[in-house]
């Protein structure tokens, strides 16, 4: 294993990631069974239960990992010590057993992506964002007293895919995790997968129907544009802007 911490041995998440609306754009995700959801970029479907909380979780570990062994069946192990995940995660410091619980479903979840470029060579991805997080040999002094032990994380096969055939993306977790709604971190990671923005910025309504479906009700889109707006001073914070003629823009 080599390399540092801070995007120094891995992307922060890839553009796939966002655009297809892996993770659903709430904190409260529902337990899905494998209903597809078609975007203008491509097509997913998750069996399992993943939300924005759990993008949380798996950019933080990318983020702050601190070695990458490539190994000879083609995964990714990576080197992580799970107090810098806390710390991602929260201000506050996220509970270690919060973290357990969206690390359980990042590997019982199960995805399938299919791109108009995949389709037109028959190819797919489809396996699990996570295999496994195990205790490390290698310890850390730990301020409470004693050591702490770092943490193995290997990627699933499908994330693996996705770093090798998806473009990366670097950014600080940190921001997007203290956003109060799922919808507002959806759409920060939507925007931020994109390296040029639209003359004039986005449409919130087209933001709002980009992560949640071309097919959102009225009453789902009032209440995300209301939570979005709830987090408008920290979206400001990281580089997006909403106007009062419900336009956002990124921040130069």
């Amino acid at each position: 294993m080599t390399g540092k911490t801070g995007n120094k041995v891995a992307p922060t998440s890839t553009v796939l990631q966002a655009r297809l609306a892996l993770f659903q754009p709430s904190q409260r995700p529902r337990n899905l069974r494998g209903e597809w959801m078609q975007t203008q970029y491509g097509q997913c479907r998750v069996t399992g239960r993943l939300g924005q909380r759990h993008a949380d979780v798996l950019e933080s570990i990318m983020f702050v990992a601190e070695r990458r062994r490539d190994i000879e069946d083609g995964g990714i192990e990576l080197l992580v010590d799970p107090a810098a995940i806390r710390r991602s995660l929260s201000d506050y410091q996220y509970s270690y057993q919060g973290i357990q619980d969206l690390l359980a479903d990042l590997r019982a979840a199960t995805i399938e992506i299919i791109t108009p470029e995949m389709e037109a060579t028959g190819d797919r991805i489809i396996g699990g964002l996570i295999d496994h997080a195990i205790p490390s040999q290698m310890t850390r002094p730990d301020p409470l007293g004693g050591e702490r032990q770092l943490w193995r994380v290997r990627l699933g096969v499908a994330l693996v895919m996705l770093l090798d055939k998806d473009l990366s993306l670097y950014y600080q977790p940190m921001p997007i995790a203290r956003l109060q709604h799922g919808i507002s971190q959806a759409i920060a990671r939507h925007i931020l997968s994109h390296k040029h923005q639209p003359y004039g910025g986005w449409h919130l309504d087209t933001l709002i129907r980009a992560v949640c479906g071309e097919d959102a009700k009225a009453k789902t889109m009032a209440n995300a544009r209301a939570r979005v707006k709830k987090d408008s001073e920290q979206l400001k914070e990281i580089g997006i802007e909403i106007t009062d003629g419900n336009r956002v823009k990124r921040l130069t």
